[in-house]
Protein backbone atom coordinates (compact mmCIF):
# COMPACT_ATOMS: atom_id res chain seq x y z
CA UNK A 1 0.00 0.00 0.00
CA UNK A 2 1.81 3.36 -0.91
CA UNK A 3 1.17 6.74 -0.20
CA UNK A 4 -0.89 7.09 -3.10
CA UNK A 5 -3.45 5.45 -1.45
CA UNK A 6 -3.76 7.58 1.25
CA UNK A 7 -3.95 10.36 -0.16
CA UNK A 8 -0.74 11.83 -0.49
CA UNK A 9 0.24 13.32 -3.48
CA UNK A 10 3.14 14.98 -5.22
CA UNK A 11 2.79 17.16 -8.02
CA UNK A 12 4.26 17.79 -11.24
CA UNK A 13 7.47 20.45 -10.79
CA UNK A 14 7.17 23.68 -12.08
CA UNK A 15 10.83 24.50 -12.27
CA UNK A 16 10.96 28.27 -13.08
CA UNK A 17 13.94 30.59 -14.78
CA UNK A 18 14.35 33.74 -12.38
CA UNK A 19 18.25 33.82 -11.55
CA UNK A 20 19.38 35.63 -8.84
CA UNK A 21 22.26 38.00 -8.69
CA UNK A 22 24.79 36.19 -7.14
CA UNK A 23 28.34 35.00 -8.10
CA UNK A 24 27.23 31.40 -8.29
CA UNK A 25 23.96 32.28 -9.97
CA UNK A 26 23.69 31.07 -13.58
CA UNK A 27 21.51 31.07 -16.39
CA UNK A 28 18.59 29.33 -16.99
CA UNK A 29 20.02 26.68 -19.69
CA UNK A 30 17.97 24.12 -21.40
CA UNK A 31 20.23 23.06 -24.26
CA UNK A 32 21.95 19.60 -25.25
CA UNK A 33 23.07 18.08 -27.76
CA UNK A 34 22.08 14.66 -29.97
CA UNK A 35 24.48 12.47 -31.41
CA UNK A 36 21.72 11.89 -34.37
CA UNK A 37 20.00 13.42 -37.19
CA UNK A 38 17.09 12.28 -38.42
CA UNK A 39 16.19 9.91 -36.03
CA UNK A 40 13.21 7.20 -35.05
CA UNK A 41 13.16 5.62 -32.19
CA UNK A 42 10.58 3.93 -29.92
CA UNK A 43 11.59 2.52 -26.45
CA UNK A 44 9.46 0.96 -23.90
CA UNK A 45 7.98 3.43 -20.54
CA UNK A 46 7.00 2.08 -17.57
CA UNK A 47 3.73 3.21 -15.97
CA UNK A 48 3.59 3.14 -12.31
CA UNK A 49 0.61 4.78 -10.28
CA UNK A 50 -0.07 6.91 -13.91
CA UNK A 51 3.14 8.05 -14.09
CA UNK A 52 5.81 7.42 -16.63
CA UNK A 53 9.20 6.41 -16.38
CA UNK A 54 11.69 5.78 -19.03
CA UNK A 55 15.13 4.09 -18.68
CA UNK A 56 18.51 5.75 -19.44
CA UNK A 57 22.46 4.23 -19.24
CA UNK A 58 25.37 6.86 -18.10
CA UNK A 59 28.49 5.05 -18.25
CA UNK A 60 27.39 1.73 -18.68
CA UNK A 61 24.19 2.02 -16.07
CA UNK A 62 21.16 1.91 -15.80
CA UNK A 63 18.84 4.66 -14.42
CA UNK A 64 14.82 5.37 -14.15
CA UNK A 65 13.76 8.85 -14.85
CA UNK A 66 9.88 10.32 -14.37
CA UNK A 67 8.37 11.72 -17.37
CA UNK A 68 7.51 15.33 -16.52
CA UNK A 69 6.15 17.73 -18.98
CA UNK A 70 5.33 20.44 -16.03
CA UNK A 71 8.69 20.04 -15.13
CA UNK A 72 11.43 22.57 -17.17
CA UNK A 73 14.88 21.26 -17.17
CA UNK A 74 14.25 18.04 -14.95
CA UNK A 75 15.86 16.66 -11.50
CA UNK A 76 18.53 14.60 -9.96
CA UNK A 77 17.82 13.55 -6.36
CA UNK A 78 20.98 13.97 -4.36
CA UNK A 79 21.04 10.67 -2.77
CA UNK A 80 21.00 9.05 -6.66
CA UNK A 81 25.27 9.57 -7.00
CA UNK A 82 26.74 9.67 -10.45
CA UNK A 83 30.10 9.73 -11.37
CA UNK A 84 30.90 13.27 -13.92
CA UNK A 85 28.11 15.82 -12.37
CA UNK A 86 29.34 19.00 -13.45
CA UNK A 87 28.05 21.62 -11.46
CA UNK A 88 26.93 24.61 -13.40
CA UNK A 89 25.44 27.07 -10.85
CA UNK A 90 22.59 27.91 -8.74
CA UNK A 91 19.06 29.17 -10.03
CA UNK A 92 15.61 30.21 -8.23
CA UNK A 93 13.36 26.99 -8.61
CA UNK A 94 9.73 27.30 -7.84
CA UNK A 95 7.63 24.28 -7.04
CA UNK A 96 4.39 22.87 -8.07
CA UNK A 97 2.65 24.65 -4.56
CA UNK A 98 4.32 27.59 -5.32
CA UNK A 99 7.26 27.18 -2.84
CA UNK A 100 10.57 28.54 -3.89
CA UNK A 101 14.73 27.79 -2.96
CA UNK A 102 17.46 28.26 -4.85
CA UNK A 103 18.86 25.10 -6.03
CA UNK A 104 22.59 23.88 -7.62
CA UNK A 105 22.21 22.75 -11.50
CA UNK A 106 24.46 20.01 -13.12
CA UNK A 107 25.56 18.98 -16.31
CA UNK A 108 24.73 15.21 -16.54
CA UNK A 109 27.88 12.94 -18.00
CA UNK A 110 26.34 11.89 -21.82
CA UNK A 111 23.50 9.46 -21.48
CA UNK A 112 22.18 7.01 -23.73
CA UNK A 113 18.39 6.47 -24.70
CA UNK A 114 18.68 3.42 -26.83
CA UNK A 115 20.81 4.35 -29.42
CA UNK A 116 20.24 7.99 -28.95
CA UNK A 117 23.36 9.88 -27.04
CA UNK A 118 22.47 13.44 -24.99
CA UNK A 119 25.24 15.45 -24.05
CA UNK A 120 24.89 18.49 -21.99
CA UNK A 121 22.21 17.98 -20.62
CA UNK A 122 21.28 19.93 -17.35
CA UNK A 123 19.10 19.36 -14.46
CA UNK A 124 18.65 20.68 -10.62
CA UNK A 125 20.24 19.00 -8.07
CA UNK A 126 17.18 18.57 -5.37
CA UNK A 127 16.78 16.85 -1.81
CA UNK A 128 13.99 14.71 -1.78
CA UNK A 129 11.83 13.78 1.96
CA UNK A 130 12.56 9.94 1.92
CA UNK A 131 14.26 7.53 -0.18
CA UNK A 132 12.35 6.32 -3.12
CA UNK A 133 13.42 3.15 -4.80
CA UNK A 134 13.30 2.71 -8.50
CA UNK A 135 12.97 7.03 -9.24
CA UNK A 136 16.64 8.21 -9.52
CA UNK A 137 14.82 11.90 -10.98
CA UNK A 138 12.87 13.86 -13.35
CA UNK A 139 13.40 14.35 -17.24
CA UNK A 140 11.50 17.50 -18.04
CA UNK A 141 10.23 19.61 -20.93
CA UNK A 142 13.05 20.67 -21.41
CA UNK A 143 13.82 17.40 -23.81
CA UNK A 144 11.07 18.38 -26.20
CA UNK A 145 11.49 22.09 -26.35
CA UNK A 146 14.44 21.07 -27.17
CA UNK A 147 13.72 19.86 -30.50
CA UNK A 148 12.43 16.86 -29.72
CA UNK A 149 8.54 15.28 -30.58
CA UNK A 150 7.46 12.60 -29.20
CA UNK A 151 4.19 10.16 -29.10
CA UNK A 152 3.40 8.45 -25.67
CA UNK A 153 1.22 5.51 -26.25
CA UNK A 154 0.71 3.64 -22.48
CA UNK A 155 -1.49 1.08 -24.17
CA UNK A 156 1.39 0.13 -26.12
CA UNK A 157 4.02 1.18 -23.23
CA UNK A 158 5.99 2.83 -25.38
CA UNK A 159 7.45 6.09 -26.35
CA UNK A 160 8.66 7.26 -30.27
CA UNK A 161 11.53 10.25 -29.82
CA UNK A 162 12.42 12.02 -33.29
CA UNK A 163 14.10 15.25 -34.72
CA UNK A 164 12.14 14.25 -37.86
CA UNK A 165 9.91 18.30 -38.16
CA UNK A 166 7.72 16.50 -40.43
CA UNK A 167 6.90 12.61 -38.65
CA UNK A 168 3.89 14.29 -36.90
CA UNK A 169 3.03 16.59 -38.95
CA UNK A 170 -0.10 15.19 -40.57
CA UNK A 171 -0.95 13.10 -37.35
CA UNK A 172 -5.55 12.99 -37.02
CA UNK A 173 -6.72 13.98 -33.58
CA UNK A 174 -7.80 15.93 -31.56
CA UNK A 175 -5.16 19.59 -31.61
CA UNK A 176 -4.09 21.95 -29.05
CA UNK A 177 -2.02 24.64 -29.31
CA UNK A 178 0.08 25.19 -26.28
CA UNK A 179 2.09 28.56 -25.14
CA UNK A 180 5.50 28.40 -23.16
CA UNK A 181 5.26 29.86 -19.52
CA UNK A 182 8.33 29.54 -17.17
CA UNK A 183 9.72 26.54 -19.84
CA UNK A 184 6.47 24.23 -19.76
CA UNK A 185 3.57 24.00 -21.70
CA UNK A 186 0.31 25.62 -21.21
CA UNK A 187 -3.13 24.72 -23.10
CA UNK A 188 -6.45 25.77 -22.93
CA UNK A 189 -9.14 22.89 -22.06
CA UNK A 190 -12.78 24.06 -21.45
CA UNK A 191 -14.12 22.35 -17.86
CA UNK A 192 -17.11 24.31 -17.60
CA UNK A 193 -19.95 25.19 -20.26
CA UNK A 194 -18.83 27.83 -22.57
CA UNK A 195 -15.71 29.08 -20.47
CA UNK A 196 -12.13 27.84 -21.05
CA UNK A 197 -9.25 27.95 -18.76
CA UNK A 198 -6.05 27.66 -18.76
CA UNK A 199 -3.69 24.75 -17.95
CA UNK A 200 -0.33 23.31 -17.85
CA UNK A 201 0.22 19.99 -19.05
CA UNK A 202 1.55 17.92 -16.54
CA UNK A 203 2.54 14.56 -16.65
CA UNK A 204 4.22 14.69 -13.56
CA UNK A 205 0.34 14.87 -11.97
CA UNK A 206 -1.08 11.46 -11.74
CA UNK A 207 -4.81 13.02 -11.76
CA UNK A 208 -6.94 14.33 -14.91
CA UNK A 209 -7.52 17.83 -13.98
CA UNK A 210 -7.29 20.11 -11.38
CA UNK A 211 -8.25 23.72 -11.19
CA UNK A 212 -6.60 26.32 -9.06
CA UNK A 213 -8.85 27.28 -6.02
CA UNK A 214 -8.52 31.19 -6.44
CA UNK A 215 -9.41 30.99 -10.33
CA UNK A 216 -12.28 28.63 -9.00
CA UNK A 217 -13.33 31.21 -6.83
CA UNK A 218 -13.25 33.70 -9.04
CA UNK A 219 -15.31 31.95 -12.04
CA UNK A 220 -17.80 30.99 -9.49
CA UNK A 221 -18.59 34.51 -8.56
CA UNK A 222 -18.80 35.90 -11.89
CA UNK A 223 -20.88 33.10 -14.12
CA UNK A 224 -22.84 29.90 -13.01
CA UNK A 225 -21.50 26.78 -13.25
CA UNK A 226 -24.25 24.84 -14.48
CA UNK A 227 -22.10 22.54 -16.21
CA UNK A 228 -20.76 21.15 -12.43
CA UNK A 229 -21.35 20.49 -8.94
CA UNK A 230 -19.99 20.63 -5.82
CA UNK A 231 -19.99 17.46 -4.32
CA UNK A 232 -18.26 17.98 -1.22
CA UNK A 233 -16.06 20.62 0.97
CA UNK A 234 -13.41 20.73 3.36
CA UNK A 235 -10.27 22.58 4.73
CA UNK A 236 -6.98 21.54 4.75
CA UNK A 237 -4.00 20.36 2.42
CA UNK A 238 -3.72 17.64 0.27
CA UNK A 239 -0.50 18.34 -1.48
CA UNK A 240 3.03 18.54 -1.58
CA UNK A 241 5.82 20.15 -4.18
CA UNK A 242 9.85 19.25 -3.93
CA UNK A 243 10.02 22.27 -1.13
CA UNK A 244 6.97 21.52 0.97
CA UNK A 245 3.34 21.31 1.42
CA UNK A 246 0.43 23.82 -0.35
CA UNK A 247 -0.96 26.07 2.31
CA UNK A 248 -4.25 25.06 3.49
CA UNK A 249 -7.29 26.01 2.47
CA UNK A 250 -10.74 25.48 1.12
CA UNK A 251 -11.02 22.58 -0.73
CA UNK A 252 -13.51 21.95 -2.69
CA UNK A 253 -14.78 18.46 -4.95
CA UNK A 254 -16.04 19.11 -8.00
CA UNK A 255 -18.49 16.87 -9.88
CA UNK A 256 -17.87 17.88 -13.91
CA UNK A 257 -20.65 17.52 -16.61
CA UNK A 258 -17.68 17.19 -18.91
CA UNK A 259 -14.08 18.10 -19.82
CA UNK A 260 -13.12 19.15 -23.57
CA UNK A 261 -9.53 19.02 -24.92
CA UNK A 262 -10.65 20.53 -28.19
CA UNK A 263 -13.54 18.72 -29.52
CA UNK A 264 -13.08 15.90 -27.55
CA UNK A 265 -15.40 15.19 -24.08
CA UNK A 266 -14.11 13.56 -20.80
CA UNK A 267 -17.51 12.94 -19.33
CA UNK A 268 -18.68 12.72 -15.62
CA UNK A 269 -15.20 13.78 -14.09
CA UNK A 270 -14.27 14.64 -10.75
CA UNK A 271 -11.41 17.13 -9.78
CA UNK A 272 -10.88 19.57 -6.93
CA UNK A 273 -9.19 22.75 -6.22
CA UNK A 274 -5.85 23.20 -5.12
CA UNK A 275 -3.46 25.82 -4.26
CA UNK A 276 -1.41 25.29 -7.23
CA UNK A 277 -1.89 25.78 -10.77
CA UNK A 278 -4.72 24.53 -12.91
CA UNK A 279 -3.62 21.57 -15.06
CA UNK A 280 -4.21 18.58 -16.93
CA UNK A 281 -2.35 15.50 -15.58
CA UNK A 282 -0.89 11.70 -16.96
CA UNK A 283 -4.32 10.02 -16.57
CA UNK A 284 -5.20 11.45 -19.82
CA UNK A 285 -2.78 9.09 -21.13
CA UNK A 286 -5.16 6.29 -19.91
CA UNK A 287 -7.67 7.41 -23.03
CA UNK A 288 -5.38 8.27 -25.47
CA UNK A 289 -1.90 8.67 -26.86
CA UNK A 290 -0.55 11.99 -26.97
CA UNK A 291 1.74 13.86 -29.02
CA UNK A 292 4.25 16.15 -28.55
CA UNK A 293 4.90 18.57 -31.34
CA UNK A 294 7.45 20.87 -30.64
CA UNK A 295 7.99 22.38 -34.14
CA UNK A 296 4.30 23.47 -34.73
CA UNK A 297 3.72 23.88 -30.26
CA UNK A 298 0.70 21.42 -30.08
CA UNK A 299 -0.40 18.76 -28.85
CA UNK A 300 -2.52 15.88 -30.42
CA UNK A 301 -4.42 13.58 -28.52
CA UNK A 302 -5.48 10.49 -29.99
CA UNK A 303 -7.96 8.34 -28.16
CA UNK A 304 -8.00 5.38 -27.84
CA UNK A 305 -11.60 4.60 -28.77
CA UNK A 306 -11.85 6.23 -31.64
CA UNK A 307 -14.48 8.51 -30.62
CA UNK A 308 -15.49 11.93 -29.98
CA UNK A 309 -15.68 11.29 -25.87
CA UNK A 310 -15.66 8.69 -23.35
CA UNK A 311 -16.73 8.22 -19.83
CA UNK A 312 -14.59 8.90 -17.13
CA UNK A 313 -15.98 8.54 -13.52
CA UNK A 314 -13.09 8.56 -11.79
CA UNK A 315 -12.77 8.73 -8.09
CA UNK A 316 -11.84 12.38 -6.46
CA UNK A 317 -13.17 12.90 -3.22
CA UNK A 318 -10.93 11.71 -0.51
CA UNK A 319 -11.70 11.05 3.39
CA UNK A 320 -7.84 11.51 4.29
CA UNK A 321 -4.74 13.06 2.63
CA UNK A 322 -1.20 13.41 4.14
CA UNK A 323 1.93 15.98 3.85
CA UNK A 324 4.86 16.31 5.62
CA UNK A 325 5.36 18.50 8.33
CA UNK A 326 9.10 18.54 10.19
CA UNK A 327 9.69 15.40 9.16
CA UNK A 328 6.14 13.59 9.90
CA UNK A 329 3.39 12.53 8.61
CA UNK A 330 0.16 15.17 9.46
CA UNK A 331 -3.17 14.51 8.61
CA UNK A 332 -3.58 17.79 6.04
CA UNK A 333 -7.18 16.82 5.22
CA UNK A 334 -9.63 15.04 6.87
CA UNK A 335 -13.47 15.21 5.61
CA UNK A 336 -15.53 16.13 8.45
CA UNK A 337 -18.40 13.46 9.04
CA UNK A 338 -16.16 10.76 7.31
CA UNK A 339 -15.22 7.36 8.50
CA UNK A 340 -11.62 8.70 9.18
CA UNK A 341 -13.58 11.94 11.68
CA UNK A 342 -15.49 9.07 13.16
CA UNK A 343 -12.72 7.39 14.02
CA UNK A 344 -10.48 10.32 15.81
CA UNK A 345 -8.76 12.21 12.72
CA UNK A 346 -8.41 15.35 13.09
CA UNK A 347 -6.68 17.76 10.09
CA UNK A 348 -3.27 19.41 11.22
CA UNK A 349 -3.10 16.28 13.99
CA UNK A 350 0.52 14.59 13.32
CA UNK A 351 0.88 11.23 13.28
CA UNK A 352 3.72 10.29 16.21
CA UNK A 353 3.50 6.52 16.17
CA UNK A 354 1.58 3.71 14.81
CA UNK A 355 1.53 0.58 17.08
CA UNK A 356 3.89 2.40 19.27
CA UNK A 357 6.59 2.47 16.94
CA UNK A 358 8.15 6.41 16.20
CA UNK A 359 7.46 6.91 12.12
CA UNK A 360 9.01 9.56 10.10
CA UNK A 361 7.16 10.48 7.04
CA UNK A 362 9.37 8.44 4.73
CA UNK A 363 8.79 5.65 7.09
CA UNK A 364 5.03 6.03 7.54
CA UNK A 365 4.62 6.41 3.70
CA UNK A 366 6.42 2.92 2.84
CA UNK A 367 4.46 1.24 5.93
CA UNK A 368 3.11 -2.23 5.03
CA UNK A 369 -0.57 -1.90 6.11
CA UNK A 370 -2.44 -5.64 6.39
CA UNK A 371 -6.03 -6.27 5.39
CA UNK A 372 -8.34 -6.07 7.72
CA UNK A 373 -5.78 -5.12 10.40
CA UNK A 374 -6.61 -2.43 13.45
CA UNK A 375 -3.36 -0.18 14.57
CA UNK A 376 -3.30 1.59 17.03
CA UNK A 377 -2.17 5.50 16.21
CA UNK A 378 -0.52 8.31 18.63
CA UNK A 379 -1.77 11.04 17.55
CA UNK A 380 -0.23 14.78 18.44
CA UNK A 381 -2.23 17.72 17.91
CA UNK A 382 -1.37 21.63 17.43
CA UNK A 383 -1.33 22.43 21.04
CA UNK A 384 0.88 19.57 21.82
CA UNK A 385 -1.91 17.25 23.31
CA UNK A 386 -1.86 13.61 22.32
CA UNK A 387 -4.30 11.12 22.23
CA UNK A 388 -4.62 7.20 20.83
CA UNK A 389 -6.72 6.26 18.26
CA UNK A 390 -7.32 2.58 16.91
CA UNK A 391 -8.56 2.26 13.68
CA UNK A 392 -8.43 0.54 9.94
CA UNK A 393 -5.50 2.32 7.77
CA UNK A 394 -6.14 3.13 5.15
CA UNK A 395 -7.82 0.27 3.61
CA UNK A 396 -10.86 1.61 4.94
CA UNK A 397 -10.28 5.36 3.66
CA UNK A 398 -10.42 6.88 0.29
CA UNK A 399 -11.80 4.31 -1.65
CA UNK A 400 -12.29 4.26 -5.65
Amino acid sequence: MNCRNIGLVFLGLMLMWHVEGKSQATYYDTKFKLSKEDFVITVPIEVESDQIFIRIQIRGRQYRFKLDTGASQGVLYDDVQIKGLKETGSIKSTDAVGHTREVMTVELPSFQIEMLTVSGYKMQRMHRRFPKKGEDGIIGFALFNGGVAAKIDTHKGQITLTDDKKLFSKEKGEIVKYRMINHVPYINVSPFEGLEVEARFDTGSPRLFEIDSDRYAQIDKTISLKSSKEVGQTFGSRFGGHFGRENPDTITFLSLQRLMWGNYSFRDVHCSTLKGKTHVGAQILDYGSIIIDPFRKRLIFQPYNNATSCVVKNSQKQDVAIVEKDGKAMLGMVMEKSKAWLDGFRQGYTIEKVNGKPLNFGEFCNYRWVLNQKYSFTLRSPKRKETIVTAFWPLQYNKK
